[in-house]
């Protein structure tokens, strides 16, 4: 198994850009696919926006990344401790003119896994793609 983190000073705007950055080098190391890496990224970008938009929006924070590279698939997990997203009925699909809502069902649809945490003071969304195209197997060698 190999594992990375990323640790997002200040909760800017401009921590999407390093997000994704980070999210698709670390995925070309453990040997995931482009197109795959590339998923998941626009998911751990959505996670990062939710992170900024509605955790700290009354305050600045952190956001932590951390990637599992795991035999059978990659999971990412992005962390703050801001106050969280508030209380609302969930749309699936929302309105087609929204402006907004569409992260979860982002999220959903470019893992093969979505699951949310909240403990100690922290929110955690666990994003999971399975390795469907394999490159390189994680140890270096040929699939």
């Amino acid at each position: 198994m190999q594992h990375e983190e990323l640790v997002l000073l200040g909760a800017q705007a401009d921590i999407a850009l390093e997000a994704l950055r980070w999210t698709e080098d670390a995925c070309h190391r453990c040997g995931l696919d482009a197109a795959l890496a590339g998923e998941l990224a626009a998911a751990v970008i959505e996670a990062v926006n939710n992170a900024l938009e509605h955790g700290y929006r009354l305050a600045p924070g952190n956001v932590i990344l951390a990637l599992d590279s795991l035999s059978d698939r990659v999971v990412v997990t992005v962390t703050d401790s801001g106050t969280g997203m508030p209380a609302a009925p969930r749309r699936e699909p929302p309105e087609p003119l929204a402006e907004r809502g569409r992260g979860s069902l982002i999220m959903q649809r470019a893992c093969d896994e979505v699951h949310h945490d909240i403990r100690d003071g922290f929110q955690s969304v666990v994003l999971t793609k399975l390795r469907r195209g394999l490159t390189t197997r994680p140890d270096g060698g040929k699939p």
